[in-house]
Protein backbone atom coordinates (compact mmCIF):
# COMPACT_ATOMS: atom_id res chain seq x y z
CA UNK A 1 0.00 0.00 0.00
CA UNK A 2 1.26 3.20 -0.55
CA UNK A 3 -0.39 5.62 1.82
CA UNK A 4 1.12 8.34 3.95
CA UNK A 5 -0.87 7.20 6.80
CA UNK A 6 0.82 3.98 6.66
CA UNK A 7 4.90 5.72 7.00
CA UNK A 8 6.36 4.10 9.61
CA UNK A 9 7.63 6.83 12.91
CA UNK A 10 11.23 6.18 14.26
CA UNK A 11 11.89 5.42 17.65
CA UNK A 12 14.14 8.71 18.36
CA UNK A 13 11.69 10.66 16.93
CA UNK A 14 8.92 12.78 17.74
CA UNK A 15 5.32 13.12 16.52
CA UNK A 16 2.71 15.62 16.01
CA UNK A 17 0.00 14.78 18.62
CA UNK A 18 -4.04 14.19 17.14
CA UNK A 19 -7.01 12.96 18.72
CA UNK A 20 -9.00 11.04 16.80
CA UNK A 21 -11.02 12.11 13.94
CA UNK A 22 -14.13 10.05 13.79
CA UNK A 23 -17.06 12.11 13.59
CA UNK A 24 -20.38 10.25 14.09
CA UNK A 25 -23.01 12.62 12.10
CA UNK A 26 -27.14 12.31 13.33
CA UNK A 27 -28.96 10.78 10.26
CA UNK A 28 -30.52 13.51 7.89
CA UNK A 29 -29.15 15.58 4.93
CA UNK A 30 -26.46 17.26 4.64
CA UNK A 31 -23.88 19.43 2.72
CA UNK A 32 -20.93 17.86 1.59
CA UNK A 33 -17.50 18.29 -0.41
CA UNK A 34 -15.45 15.89 -2.18
CA UNK A 35 -11.88 16.37 -0.53
CA UNK A 36 -9.96 13.21 -2.20
CA UNK A 37 -10.94 11.06 -4.85
CA UNK A 38 -8.06 7.76 -5.73
CA UNK A 39 -8.62 6.00 -8.80
CA UNK A 40 -7.75 1.72 -7.86
CA UNK A 41 -9.06 -1.78 -8.37
CA UNK A 42 -10.75 -4.14 -6.67
CA UNK A 43 -8.93 -7.20 -4.94
CA UNK A 44 -10.78 -8.32 -2.10
CA UNK A 45 -13.11 -11.05 -1.10
CA UNK A 46 -16.86 -9.84 -2.15
CA UNK A 47 -19.16 -11.99 -3.65
CA UNK A 48 -21.01 -8.66 -5.31
CA UNK A 49 -17.68 -6.89 -6.69
CA UNK A 50 -15.40 -8.83 -8.69
CA UNK A 51 -11.71 -9.09 -8.60
CA UNK A 52 -10.51 -6.41 -11.07
CA UNK A 53 -13.28 -3.71 -11.01
CA UNK A 54 -12.02 -0.48 -11.51
CA UNK A 55 -13.60 2.07 -8.70
CA UNK A 56 -13.33 5.43 -7.38
CA UNK A 57 -12.76 5.75 -3.69
CA UNK A 58 -13.70 8.97 -2.84
CA UNK A 59 -13.42 10.76 1.03
CA UNK A 60 -16.78 12.85 1.19
CA UNK A 61 -16.19 15.50 3.73
CA UNK A 62 -18.92 16.74 5.61
CA UNK A 63 -19.15 19.88 8.53
CA UNK A 64 -21.04 19.44 10.99
CA UNK A 65 -21.49 21.13 14.50
CA UNK A 66 -19.44 18.32 15.74
CA UNK A 67 -16.53 18.76 13.75
CA UNK A 68 -15.51 17.21 10.18
CA UNK A 69 -16.95 14.00 8.95
CA UNK A 70 -14.84 12.11 6.44
CA UNK A 71 -16.97 9.57 4.81
CA UNK A 72 -15.78 6.85 2.44
CA UNK A 73 -17.38 6.06 -0.41
CA UNK A 74 -16.72 3.60 -3.61
CA UNK A 75 -18.31 4.31 -7.26
CA UNK A 76 -17.50 0.47 -9.00
CA UNK A 77 -17.84 1.25 -12.48
CA UNK A 78 -19.68 -1.87 -13.37
CA UNK A 79 -23.22 -1.85 -15.00
CA UNK A 80 -25.30 -2.79 -11.74
CA UNK A 81 -23.86 0.40 -10.17
CA UNK A 82 -25.22 3.05 -13.10
CA UNK A 83 -27.70 3.76 -10.56
CA UNK A 84 -25.17 5.09 -8.14
CA UNK A 85 -23.12 6.68 -10.86
CA UNK A 86 -25.85 8.27 -12.62
CA UNK A 87 -27.00 9.60 -8.64
CA UNK A 88 -23.65 10.88 -7.93
CA UNK A 89 -22.83 12.65 -10.79
CA UNK A 90 -26.19 14.35 -10.65
CA UNK A 91 -26.12 15.02 -7.16
CA UNK A 92 -22.91 17.16 -8.14
CA UNK A 93 -23.92 18.64 -10.85
CA UNK A 94 -22.94 17.28 -13.67
CA UNK A 95 -25.97 17.32 -16.10
CA UNK A 96 -26.68 13.85 -16.32
CA UNK A 97 -30.06 12.84 -18.48
CA UNK A 98 -31.71 9.24 -17.54
CA UNK A 99 -31.74 7.36 -20.64
CA UNK A 100 -29.29 9.38 -22.59
CA UNK A 101 -25.42 8.59 -22.63
CA UNK A 102 -23.49 9.94 -20.09
CA UNK A 103 -19.09 10.68 -20.10
CA UNK A 104 -18.42 11.55 -16.26
CA UNK A 105 -16.22 14.18 -16.23
CA UNK A 106 -13.90 12.33 -13.32
CA UNK A 107 -11.12 16.06 -13.60
CA UNK A 108 -13.82 17.98 -11.82
CA UNK A 109 -14.71 15.69 -8.84
CA UNK A 110 -12.77 16.78 -6.38
CA UNK A 111 -14.09 19.79 -4.80
CA UNK A 112 -17.07 19.19 -6.30
CA UNK A 113 -20.05 19.85 -4.01
CA UNK A 114 -23.85 18.57 -3.23
CA UNK A 115 -26.26 17.19 -1.11
CA UNK A 116 -26.63 13.73 0.65
CA UNK A 117 -28.85 11.86 3.11
CA UNK A 118 -26.55 9.97 5.46
CA UNK A 119 -27.15 7.43 7.47
CA UNK A 120 -25.94 5.34 10.52
CA UNK A 121 -24.33 2.09 9.42
CA UNK A 122 -24.48 -0.64 12.45
CA UNK A 123 -22.13 -3.67 11.77
CA UNK A 124 -19.44 -6.37 14.00
CA UNK A 125 -16.00 -5.86 13.17
CA UNK A 126 -13.69 -8.45 12.85
CA UNK A 127 -12.77 -8.29 16.30
CA UNK A 128 -16.36 -8.98 17.29
CA UNK A 129 -17.28 -5.12 18.82
CA UNK A 130 -20.33 -3.54 17.33
CA UNK A 131 -19.38 0.23 15.43
CA UNK A 132 -21.13 2.56 13.76
CA UNK A 133 -20.05 4.78 11.17
CA UNK A 134 -21.71 7.45 8.40
CA UNK A 135 -22.90 5.99 5.64
CA UNK A 136 -24.40 7.78 2.71
CA UNK A 137 -27.63 6.02 1.41
CA UNK A 138 -28.51 8.58 -2.05
CA UNK A 139 -27.39 11.56 -3.16
CA UNK A 140 -29.76 14.26 -3.89
CA UNK A 141 -30.16 16.42 -7.28
CA UNK A 142 -28.87 20.51 -6.82
CA UNK A 143 -33.09 21.51 -7.51
CA UNK A 144 -34.13 19.10 -3.94
CA UNK A 145 -35.46 21.48 -1.75
CA UNK A 146 -34.29 18.91 1.14
CA UNK A 147 -32.66 21.87 3.31
CA UNK A 148 -29.47 20.68 4.87
CA UNK A 149 -29.15 19.97 8.66
CA UNK A 150 -25.42 21.34 8.40
CA UNK A 151 -26.72 25.02 6.34
CA UNK A 152 -25.55 27.10 8.91
CA UNK A 153 -21.92 25.49 9.44
CA UNK A 154 -18.88 27.45 8.68
CA UNK A 155 -16.87 25.73 5.96
CA UNK A 156 -20.41 25.38 3.84
CA UNK A 157 -21.69 28.35 3.29
CA UNK A 158 -22.44 29.80 -0.63
CA UNK A 159 -19.41 31.00 -2.15
CA UNK A 160 -20.31 31.04 -5.73
CA UNK A 161 -19.12 27.55 -6.04
CA UNK A 162 -21.84 25.63 -4.81
CA UNK A 163 -24.12 23.16 -7.16
CA UNK A 164 -27.08 24.02 -5.29
CA UNK A 165 -28.98 26.65 -3.58
CA UNK A 166 -28.13 26.95 0.09
CA UNK A 167 -30.88 27.38 2.74
CA UNK A 168 -30.32 28.50 6.67
CA UNK A 169 -32.24 25.67 8.81
CA UNK A 170 -34.84 25.88 9.14
CA UNK A 171 -36.61 27.47 6.14
CA UNK A 172 -39.22 27.02 4.34
CA UNK A 173 -37.81 25.35 1.14
CA UNK A 174 -39.29 27.74 -1.15
CA UNK A 175 -37.29 30.53 0.07
CA UNK A 176 -33.67 29.76 -1.24
CA UNK A 177 -31.04 32.37 -0.89
CA UNK A 178 -29.67 31.98 -4.28
CA UNK A 179 -31.61 30.42 -6.85
CA UNK A 180 -30.05 27.45 -9.01
CA UNK A 181 -30.20 28.95 -12.82
CA UNK A 182 -29.15 24.74 -14.15
CA UNK A 183 -25.93 26.57 -15.45
CA UNK A 184 -23.88 26.48 -12.12
CA UNK A 185 -21.04 24.87 -12.23
CA UNK A 186 -17.97 24.67 -9.65
CA UNK A 187 -15.95 27.00 -11.45
CA UNK A 188 -18.96 29.63 -12.82
CA UNK A 189 -18.96 27.45 -15.96
CA UNK A 190 -21.63 24.66 -17.08
CA UNK A 191 -20.82 21.15 -14.86
CA UNK A 192 -20.03 18.73 -16.50
CA UNK A 193 -18.01 20.88 -19.41
CA UNK A 194 -15.11 18.76 -20.71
Amino acid sequence: MNNENNEFLQWGEGFTAQENEFVLLGEGVYNFTVAKMEKKVYDGNSTKIPNGCPYAELTIQVESQKGTANIRERLYLMKSMLWKLTQFFAGIGQPVVTGQPFVPNWSTVIGSKGKAEITQHHYTNQNGDDRTNNQISRYLKPQDPTPAVNANVAGQQNQGQMNQPQMPFPQQPQQPQQPFNGQQGANGGQPGAF
